[in-house]
């Protein structure tokens, strides 16, 4: 990780039905998230969306954010 980067584990499980009502139905632009911590992390949804399987969104993510918390990159590390 290079200076001043700032790293979050966390995991979601999210499925199917909660990703197509939140997310398509009634527009959610955001999920907060608890990281591994215990710090709260807001995520644009659209990070996300490649992420969305059958089975909606599951597994466990790294987020990098810059100094400034702006994103550099969203890995997902495992699916469950």
């Amino acid at each position: 990780m290079g200076p001043g980067m700032h790293e979050y584990l966390f995991s979601i499980l999210m499925s199917t039905q909660d990703v197509e009502y939140h997310y398509y139905t009634r527009g959610l632009t955001s999920v907060v998230v608890t990281s591994e911590r215990g710090l709260r992390v807001q995520i644009p949804m659209r990070r996300l969306v490649p992420f969305i399987t059958s089975n909606g969104i599951r597994g466990r993510f790294r987020l990098r954010t810059d100094e400034q918390h702006r994103f550099i990159s969203l890995e997902l590390l495992q699916s469950f």
